[in-house]
């Protein structure tokens, strides 16, 4: 009887082995057939799934923000203070998943064209993603100031990758007081 194999899920599993080896060695300084090896599947069977190391990026980053809407939404509460110091708890608790997906971003946008990197309908799809993520979870109606917050959430971790002089919680910490002043002072648009 012929095996019978799971298409999405084993996708998402090569997906997520290759997740953490570009976060441990970086998109660039891996080749497929090094990909292969280490997530140990065959050259063959990685093609059947991803057409290309590109393709296999654009699925990684496209899955992970997927199921970072879905960690997300578990920060709620009922004031807009509750929902900004939930998420600060969320990304403290999930540190370890955000920093490698900083990481992992950083190697690649060193590695290719940043015009390529911004007209790609995927990494724009991914953007807006995570915009209304935060528009979502802030109830924020205004979609620039949704994109900046996650901007500045991408700073502090940028900001872990190599450095410890305030760790990780202390900073977000300082960044989700930062917010709650701002949106009581603006008394921006919430939903």
């Amino acid at each position: 009887m012929p095996k019978v194999v799971d298409f999405e899920k084993q996708r998402k599993d090569i997906l997520f082995k290759c997740f953490d080896l570009f976060a441990e060695r970086g998109y660039a300084n891996v080749t497929t057939r090094q990909l292969c090896q280490e997530i140990g599947v065959s050259t063959g069977a990685l093609y059947h799934y991803f057409p290309s190391k590109k393709a296999l990026f654009e699925q990684l980053v496209d899955e992970i923000s997927r199921q970072d809407a879905l960690l997300l939404k578990e920060a709620s509460g009922e004031t807009l203070e509750e929902r900004i110091k939930a998420l600060g708890q969320l990304l403290i608790q999930h540190e370890v998943h955000f920093i490698k997906q900083a990481i992992v971003w950083i190697n690649f946008y060193q590695h290719n064209d940043a015009q390529e990197i911004q007209s790609n309908p995927i990494f724009q799809q991914v953007d807006d993603r995570y915009q209304q993520i935060m528009t979502n979870l802030l109830g924020i109606q205004e979609p620039k100031i949704a994109r900046f917050v996650w901007t500045l959430i991408n700073g502090v971790l940028i900001e872990q990758v190599g450095n410890d002089e305030l760790s990780f919680a202390e900073q977000i910490d300082l960044l989700m007081q930062m917010l709650i002043a701002y949106f009581e002072k603006t008394k921006t648009t919430i939903g």
